[in-house]
């Protein structure tokens, strides 16, 4: 185990196995480039991804499904094969989130989710062209408060499964996708 000193939650212990890979960092930081997934809260379906490579920033990410009802991009076969070594890549989509003061409004950039591999931990962050998509989208405070009193069904199915150990790191497991068509896009609908 190793250990890492972070400005939010202090020092935190993790395996190497369970640091999540972004090669060409975030849009605008494409330094930041090893990061680990953190439970936030027991019952909150919204995640923390701390940099490994500046203690003092991280973000809180979360399934699409608690900003749109349908979510579902294109992920070319070669971005693909740069997520991960294997042929059917396991992909799981979130949105980063942005708590505004007071924690009372929740956005989410729908323009920009990252794409994670559960099984090779590797990402990225795309940059979709989709005028229909916004970068503050609201999210669904109904929905979300479902979730978080645990009266959702859904609640257990919405938020990937947990990747590393200590602390709860996660970006979990996603459902299995279909087969990748080698001559087309596939499309990843996350969050269902």
């Amino acid at each position: 185990m190793r250990s890492f000193e972070s400005v939010r939650f202090g020092r935190l212990q993790y395996d190497p196995a369970d640091v999540i890979e972004l090669p060409d960092g975030l849009i605008g930081l494409p330094q930041l480039r090893r990061w680990l997934m953190l439970d936030m809260e027991q019952d909150v379906p919204m995640r923390w991804l701390q940099s490994l490579d500046r203690p003092d920033f991280g973000l809180p990410v979360m399934p699409p499904i608690f900003f749109a009802e349908e979510y579902s991009i294109g992920v070319s076969v070669s971005a693909q094969r740069q997520l991960a070594a294997q042929a059917a890549p396991e992909l799981v989509t979130l949105i980063i989130a942005t708590i505004h003061p007071g924690g009372e409004r929740i956005t989410g950039n729908l323009r920009a989710p990252l794409v994670l591999d559960t099984a090779s931990r590797r990402g990225a962050q795309l940059a979709l062209d989709d005028d229909r998509l916004s970068t503050r989208q609201e999210i669904d405070y109904f929905k979300f408060g479902l979730a978080v009193a645990g009266d959702s069904a859904d609640n257990a199915e919405t938020m990937p499964r947990t990747i590393v150990g200590e602390r709860g790191a996660a970006a979990g497991e996603a459902e299995p996708e279909p087969p990748v068509d080698e001559a087309a896009t596939e499309t990843v609908a996350a969050g269902h």
